[in-house]
């Protein structure tokens, strides 16, 4: 009976650690990304999708999976194979982890595309001056519906240890003063 108890308690704590997760937000213009940092276990099925296209309220959203800096998965418009809340243009990704690691998720918008097979080649309107999605036709915009304006996203992550959305640059700018005040601050009382 103690082994029985033991194995049952081992194979209850395989799956512990996985979660469902969702993260929302608004993007502003056609060149932003969201990324996200998450770790898996060895063995994890995860399934990464959006919801956020809400039949062209907002933008038509593309995913990018990368382990490192390689870009190992990608899609545009296969969310609705992952999970049926998934809308027409969403985007949707499941892979098994074969080992334990950490992965990088960007979100974009359809058409910024990426230049190679990193995420440190860039993406196609990196350079671009940024174009507010409430104003830019993107490529898949229907002209009769003038839709694909909004800005929100929404992204659900199955199967994740734990995972954190990445602070664009300008929000590490913002963020800086405060920090190094309160560093400096503890500097003083210590």
């Amino acid at each position: 009976m103690k082994h029985a108890l033991t194995l049952l308690a081992a194979l209850l704590s395989l799956n512990a650690g996985a979660a469902d997760l969702t993260f929302s937000g608004q993007a502003v213009n056609h060149n932003d990304k969201i990324v996200i940092d998450f770790q898996v276990a060895a063995g994890s099925s995860i399934s990464l999708w959006t919801d956020s296209w809400q039949s062209g309220l907002n933008f038509d959203p593309q995913l990018y999976l990368a382990q490192g800096d390689a870009i190992v998965l990608e899609d545009d418009d296969n969310g609705s194979l992952v999970n049926a809340g998934a809308g027409f243009f969403d985007a949707g990704l499941t892979f098994t982890a074969s080992t334990a690691g950490s992965y990088r998720l960007v979100l974009n918008a359809s058409s910024n595309t990426r230049l190679g097979s990193t995420l440190s080649a860039g993406f196609t309107y990196d350079g671009d001056t940024p174009i507010p999605l409430a104003t830019w036709n993107q490529p898949s915009y229907d002209v009769n519906a003038n839709d694909q304006k909004g800005g929100f996203w929404h992204l659900h992550l199955s199967g994740v240890e734990t995972a954190a959305v990445v602070p664009e640059p300008a929000g590490w700018a913002l963020m800086l003063p405060g920090l190094l005040a309160l560093g400096l601050r503890a500097r003083r009382r210590g």
